[in-house]
Order: C-alpha cells, then sequence, then structure tokens
C-alpha cells in the first residue's frame, strides 16, 4: 500500500486529500490534515473521489455509435483520425462557422484543458462558442458591461464588517472568490471568526438556507422580487444620507438618476411586493450603508429569475454607492502565485457594454465576450441557412441535462451532422454523440491550482502528480485537443508556445512547468511542498493611487436600466397568479457538481429528486409523506416526490437541477430523479441582451399523483 498527498478536483476548493492505494486501486481518501487551507475537511463528492475511478459505468475507452444507433469502443487514437476528418469535411463543405463548442463546468478542472480546447477552437476559426456561465450567471457580465469595474479589485471577507449574500449558498455550493467574494476554503470557521470579530452577515434567500443560519439579518423574500429589495435597499440608502458621497461625486454617475428610478420604493411599497417587513428593509440598509467595508455579492437565486440583469445591476450598484472598493494602500480580495502579478489601481473603468461593439451572428445576436448566449444554441443548430452548426464539440458538460427545455435541446442535437463529447460517462449528451472520447480522470493526471488562483482568498498554490495509472483506451482531454489540431493540420498558439501539426506531445509536467514561466513563484518551488503552501511573500500587490488623468465614472442608472426599471415597476416585479400559486427556485447539493455524481450508488443522498415544500403547504394540499405529485407551469409537467422542508418559506417549492434523464429512456422520478428543465422554455420570457431564461421563481400548479 502506497499513501499518496494530492487534492480534489471536483469543485472550487480543490481540497486536500491523503489517498491510500494497494494494486493500482484507491482503498482510501480522506481529508489532508496538513493542508494549509482545508485542514482535513472534505466533502462527499472528495471522499468518493476513488469510486469514480473505478465505477463499472465509467467508459475506459473512447465510443463509436454504429448505424443502429449502439457504440462500440474504438482506440482513442482512432477517435481522433475519424473526428479530425469528418470535422475537415464540415468546414471544407460549409466553412469553419459550421463548427460549434459547448465548454462545461468539468473542463475547468483539469489544468491544461480549457488552454488547449480554446487553441484549437481559435485554429479553427469559428466563432460559435458557448458555455454554461450564460445558463446560469450572465446577468453579472451585463451588470457590469452597464455599470463598469473598479480597476483595485475587490474587497476581503477577511477586512470587512458587512457582507450580503443574495440568492447564494456558499456553504454548500462553495462558490466564492470573484463569484461571491466568501471564503471557499474552511468557509464556516471562517464565518464564525468573522461575526465573532463584529462581522454582520446579510442573507436575502426564500430558504433558510445553511448559510442563512448563521446570517444576522435573513430576509425570506418572495422568489423573483430580488429587483425590487434592492431598489428598497437603494431608496433607503438614498433617502438616509448613507451614500459614500466622497467617492460618489468621484468616481459614479447617474445617482440623481438613481435617486429618481427607485423613488418608488418605499419600505412599506417594498414590504408588500417582497414580504420583507418594511422595519427589516430599513435595518439591512442601516447595517449596509454605515458599516465601513464588505460586499453585496449575488448567485443563481437572482441571475436565474424575472429581471435578472436588473436585480444584478442594483446589486452592483449598491457597492458603487457605498464605495465598496479598496483603496489606496488596501490589499484587494484573491491571490495569484502560479498566475502571475496584476497591478491594481483605485479608479473607476466606465462601462464597456462588449455586446454593442461585437458583430452580430446570423441570428441577429451578439457575442458575450468570447462566446454567444448558450440559450441560442438551439436555434443556432435548427434554423437552416448559412453557418448553420452542423457539428459541435462539447467538452466537459452536459448541456442534455442542464439546459432549459430539454426537448429542444435535445432535438438540437439529434439534428447535428456530427456531435463530439469528451466524457467519461454515457449522459443524456453523450448517449447521441457520435464519437465519445473517455478522458482520464482526477488521480490519473498531474495538475497544478493556478486556474482556480481568482477564488482564493490566499496566495496559495499546490502541484499534484498522478496518483493512478491511466486505463490504456483513455487520453487525458489537452492531449485529444493537441492531437486533433494535429490531425487537423492546425497550428495550436498558446502565448508564447506554438505547436505545429506533427509536433512531438509533451508531458503534462512539461506544460505545466511552461505554463507557469511567468509565475511569481517557480513551478520546482511549488512541488517541493506536496501539502501546498501558502506564499507569503508573494502577497498581492496593494492597490496604487490612480493612474494620471483617470477618468472613469460608475453608472449606476443608465437609461436602458432606468427603462427595464420602469417596465418591472408597471408589471408589478413578479405578481402572484393563481392558476400557478406556486414558485420553484433551485437548490444545489453538495454531493453533486451539476450532473457530475448524481449516478454514483450511495454519493447523492436519495437517487431521485425530491420536491422541498414547507410543512403547511404539504398539509394545506393533503399529501403524505413523499407523495408523488405533478408540477406544472406555463411550459410543461413533471412529476417528483414530496419532501418537507420548514426551511422553505411557504409558497415555494425548491428543487436541483440536472438530475432526471432522457424522455422515455431514463425518466423514472423514483429512480433518476426529475428534471425541472422540462418546465423552462428557452424561447420565452428571456431577458434583453444575455437572452437569460427564467430558471428560478417559476410560477408552477402542483397536483397529486397516483404513485
Amino acid at each position: 500500500m502506497t499513501q499518496h498527498i494530492t487534492y480534489c478536483r471536483m469543485c472550487s476548493p480543490l481540497c486536500g486529500l491523503v489517498v491510500d492505494v494497494e494494486d493500482g486501486e484507491v482503498t482510501k481518501v480522506v481529508g489532508d490534515n496538513d493542508h494549509p487551507l482545508t485542514h482535513g475537511f472534505t466533502c462527499a463528492k472528495g471522499r468518493r473521489i476513488g469510486d469514480f475511478h473505478r465505477d463499472p459505468e465509467r467508459l475506459r475507452e473512447s465510443q463509436r455509435r454504429r448505424p443502429d444507433g449502439s457504440f462500440e469502443s474504438i482506440p482513442a487514437a482512432t477517435a481522433v483520425t475519424e473526428v479530425a476528418a469528418r470535422l475537415q469535411a464540415i468546414i471544407d463543405a460549409h466553412g469553419p462557422e459550421a463548427v460549434g463548442l459547448f465548454v462545461g463546468t468539468q473542463t475547468l478542472t483539469a489544468s491544461l484543458t480549457y488552454s488547449f480546447m480554446s487553441a484549437w477552437f481559435r485554429a479553427v476559426g469559428s466563432h460559435k462558442r458557448f458555455g454554461t456561465m450564460t445558463i446560469d450567471q450572465s446577468a453579472k457580465t451585463v451588470a457590469t458591461g452597464r455599470l463598469g469595474g473598479w480597476a483595485g479589485g475587490r474587497q476581503r471577507f477577511a477586512d470587512a464588517d458587512v457582507w450580503l449574500l443574495a440568492g447564494t449558498n456558499p456553504l454548500v455550493s462553495m462558490q466564492g472568490g470573484e463569484l461571491t467574494g466568501f471564503p471557499i476554503h474552511d468557509g464556516l470557521r471562517q464565518l464564525e471568526a468573522a461575526r465573532a470579530r463584529g462581522l454582520k452577515l446579510i442573507v436575502v434567500d426564500p430558504r433558510r438556507t445553511e448559510v442563512a443560519n448563521h446570517a444576522d439579518i435573513h430576509l425570506q423574500l418572495r422568489p423573483g422580487t430580488d429587483a425590487a429589495l434592492f431598489a428598497g435597499l437603494h431608496h433607503v440608502v438614498l433617502r438616509d444620507g448613507l451614500e459614500d458621497r466622497p467617492f460618489c461625486e468621484q468616481w459614479v454617475e447617474g445617482l440623481d438618476e438613481l435617486r429618481a428610478a427607485v423613488e418608488w420604493a418605499t419600505p412599506e411599497v417594498v414590504a408588500g411586493i417582497t414580504g420583507v417587513a418594511a422595519e427589516q428593509i430599513v435595518e439591512t440598509a442601516s447595517v449596509f450603508g454605515r458599516a465601513h467595508a464588505g460586499l453585496a455579492t449575488s448567485g443563481t437565486g437572482p441571475d436565474m429569475g424575472p429581471w435578472s440583469n436588473l436585480a444584478e445591476h442594483l446589486i452592483q450598484s449598491l457597492n458603487a454607492v457605498c464605495g465598496r472598493y479598496p483603496r489606496v494602500g488596501d490589499r484587494p480580495g484573491g491571490g495569484g502565485v502560479l498566475s502571475g502579478q496584476r497591478v491594481f489601481r483605485a479608479q473607476a473603468m466606465s462601462p464597456r457594454r462588449p455586446w454593442d461593439a461585437s458583430p452580430k451572428n446570423r441570428l441577429g445576436v451578439s457575442w458575450m465576450g468570447d462566446e454567444l448566449m448558450s440559450p441560442i444554441l438551439p436555434a443556432e443548430i435548427l434554423e437552416e441557412g448559412p453557418g448553420r452548426i452542423r457539428a459541435l464539440v462539447v467538452s466537459g458538460g452536459n448541456p442534455a441535462a442542464a439546459f432549459p427545455d430539454q426537448e429542444r435541446i435535445l432535438e438540437a442535437l439529434a439534428h447535428l451532422d456530427l456531435l463530439v463529447v469528451v466524457d467519461p460517462y454515457l449522459t443524456e449528451t453523450s448517449r447521441l454523440a457520435d464519437y465519445v472520447v473517455a478522458p482520464a480522470l482526477a488521480l490519473e493526471r498531474a495538475d497544478d491550482t493556478r486556474g482556480y488562483e481568482h477564488l482564493f482568498d490566499e496566495p496559495f498554490a499546490q502541484y499534484t502528480p498522478a496518483v493512478l495509472p491511466k486505463p490504456a483506451g483513455v487520453i487525458d482531454d489537452w492531449e485529444f485537443f493537441f492531437r486533433l489540431a494535429s490531425a487537423m493540420g492546425l497550428t495550436l498558439s498558446m502565448g508564447r508556445r506554438v505547436y505545429e501539426p506533427g509536433s512531438p506531445v509533451p508531458t503534462a509536467e512539461e506544460l505545466l512547468d511552461g505554463r507557469a514561466e511567468g509565475s511569481r513563484i517557480a513551478h520546482e518551488e511549488v512541488r517541493r511542498h506536496p501539502h501546498g503552501r501558502v506564499f507569503t511573500g508573494v502577497l498581492p500587490a496593494l492597490v496604487q493611487p490612480p493612474a494620471d488623468g483617470a477618468d472613469g465614472r460608475l453608472a449606476v442608472m443608465p437609461p436602458d436600466v432606468a427603462a427595464e426599471m420602469a417596465a418591472a415597476v408597471a408589471m408589478g416585479v413578479s405578481p402572484e397568479r393563481a392558476d400557478r400559486p406556486f414558485r420553484l427556485v433551485v437548490r444545489r447539493t453538495k454531493e453533486t457538481m451539476n450532473s457530475f455524481g448524481r449516478r454514483l450508488p450511495g454519493l447523492p443522498r436519495q437517487t431521485y429528486n425530491p420536491c422541498f415544500m414547507h410543512p403547511a403547504d404539504v398539509e394545506r394540499l393533503g399529501l403524505s409523506a413523499a407523495a408523488l405529485i405533478s408540477l406544472t407551469s406555463d411550459h410543461g409537467t413533471i412529476a417528483a416526490f414530496v419532501q418537507s422542508d420548514p426551511t422553505t418559506r411557504e409558497g415555494v417549492v425548491s428543487m436541483t437541477h440536472c438530475f432526471g434523464g432522457s424522455p422515455g429512456i431514463d425518466d423514472d422520478p423514483r429512480l433518476f430523479g426529475s428534471n425541472p428543465s422540462r418546465l423552462l422554455s428557452i424561447d420565452e420570457d428571456l431577458q434583453a441582451i444575455s437572452l437569460m431564461p427564467l430558471m428560478s421563481a417559476v410560477p408552477v400548479a402542483i397536483a397529486p399523483l397516483a404513485d
């Protein structure tokens, strides 16, 4: 038996692990007590990491679809050669824009995959790239594009005396850093220590979540009313003179317009919309506005709901109005070691609105950064015409389970001339593929923590070698894209490194060393610390004074945001519906990462996807424990099993996305769970700019079903 020090690669914290291996099999996994940040903690996913590797359902060879629809195993080299030939034939006939790429969350857990995948797609010459961010939190990109940003980075949780979390539960989701600012390592202990020194935690959520249990103020609002609530907080802050006036005078524009736009949002009016007491709204605004430091941040709750762009803009604007940014001499949040140093300056960056400057695609939609909005992927495939996507490569994702309106995305995927999926399992997506490329799993590859440093609070870095040998039939994700480029005659350009067709395949260790050439600590030094290390000698640079002539401004109420506010008010923000009296909201589970892990026996707490409901609602509907019910929205119906949950607000039901299976194949709600995406539309209720569908606070009706 040999013992290995490594780390988990299931989600953001990358928790330290100690793995015992005997005869090529993992026999024991525990948290690494000597890890400087996680101190022995790991969740159920990490403790079961060995089971993923030996799971009999795992693919150990690449698969090719036969004419009868079944799969046959093929060598990875054969998959590369055949995929390259078919992609090239499509490009020759229809041009590079006929090739699309979908990037899933699991792509980011392997250190090298994202870089090589991106370089391959750039070499192809297509712009039809899609990802998961634009189907859950695109409002953040829209809000930053309309508000602007701060060149001094973000405030640190460790320095704050208030923190506001809206629609996020980081003690379960492990989302922190640039997403919520919450510490993703040892989060509960850090939260308790912060509250002991005086930090006030404010949580906005229709559930009393795990993090809300530790809140000083919990605003248990009606789902979908986030925009009204934050308009009300702005109203009180401006009414009571709690804004940071010197900061606003120097760096903010549109304060008078903001004041006029939220004039309607008195605590009493907002209380009637949100269900939050007027006194609590005033208290929250006072606690947040009078604090010295601390942020308002959000998760998928407001960003998946109605008026998500408006809600997110008001959340980010609250920080602008209260001047919640690092100033000259402050230490900004985050900690880069392998990713190099960044210069921070105490100055505003004016809105850029990249969608206004970007060209339109063939459907008249703008790009969001270097990606198109994922909700238009089905139309890009299904609508005929020049530039239609005919081939799609999916890396580390499962759009058939994650997308709203499952039947629509399944129709689109089935319409492709070529679907290639890099995935260790036959998922709802890869079952439709022409080729499924079987990748190495976490313990079978070398990695380092560079790709997650933007989420860390400290300048921490860790390297891990492979712990297990790769099965003979699998290939590293990055190596698949490297070999695919070579087989297509494409040159990969990655910064100063260029790989011509036919270049020798480098080792992962060579690549990790090479990309760390500009890092603040040599990769060789990082390797000397198998448990990882906090490199205190390379703390982030302190915030510098503004550059000469800095004249950026944060736009807290531009005209299009004001128009959205007026429209939301005119519609009642999120009015009640007698025919759909319940609101369905999203929730996460710590045992799975989106769709990954939900079918590993014994990992999820249930094989099914419970519909959590307040006990009073269960009793009012005359339901028994674990009763089978139907949930009906304007767009579909699913069956699910009830689970009583007193943490949920009355009138709210809560389910996890990405459960269930393919219609008619494995959609038994008891065995595989129910997929809420079938209740959603990808064509209606879309947000401006991002085309984000309504995925939370969805009006539904509930009725009992015979089991």
